[in-house]
């Protein structure tokens, strides 16, 4: 069991983000870093990079997000994966479409576990590159 808690970040103004944990986690592979991209045309949301832990839930991953970006805090995201993790985020997006080529929405309940061949959410593999939409 590992208490984990981040001190003040530069990167966000000096304003500390401050989040205390209890769960064990692998030293090995403690977090992995995972692109979120917002594909809706014509919104002031753009891409983040969040950490993933182990035993995440689609709902931490969403308040991890809220606590990063500050335009998120009252709104309601949904986190989406690609039906093919390699190819899914390398495809252009349909500007009238953007939920074209075959993304799924992700349980809140849902666990993200860990494995070699990197991150898997209910058995699927998630990938480098997830996306949201944001209502």
């Amino acid at each position: 069991v590992e208490n984990r808690s981040s001190g003040i970040n530069a990167e966000y103004g000096g304003k500390p983000m401050c989040k205390f944990e209890k769960r064990s986690l692998n030293p090995d592979t403690s977090s992995k870093m995972t692109r979120v991209v917002n594909i809706q045309p014509c919104t002031p949301h753009f891409s983040l990079d969040v950490p993933v832990f182990d035993t995440d839930t689609v709902e931490d991953v969403i308040a991890r997000m809220k606590r990063t970006d500050r335009k998120l805090k009252t709104k309601q995201v949904t986190l989406y994966r690609y039906v093919d993790s390699a190819k899914g985020p390398r495809q252009m997006l349909a500007f009238d479409q953007p939920m074209m080529w075959n993304k799924r929405q992700l349980d809140l309940d849902s666990t993200v576990e860990y494995e070699e061949a990197g991150l898997k959410v209910g058995g699927k593999p998630l990938g480098d590159t997830i996306c949201y939409t944001v209502s």
